[in-house]
């Protein structure tokens, strides 16, 4: 799983849900800027968690400026 949180560690959407992808191979994922409702994000930080099976979360940042 693939989500996006703000500043104040609020989900504000979830990318990926619970997606199957081979252990040997690398995939990209693309988050269009937009809210689960839609709606585009403010400018800001957003830090994004990456979620695997019986393995830690992964934790990235993203800045935002449009």
């Amino acid at each position: 799983s693939v989500e996006i949180f703000d500043f104040g560690m609020n989900r504000v959407r979830t990318v990926v849900r619970d997606a199957q992808r081979p252990a040997d191979t690398e995939t990209d994922e693309v988050w269009d800027g937009r809210t689960d409702s839609g709606d585009f994000v403010k400018n800001g930080v957003y830090f994004y968690r990456v979620s695997r099976s019986g393995q830690e979360a992964l934790f990235g940042k993203i800045m935002v400026l449009q």
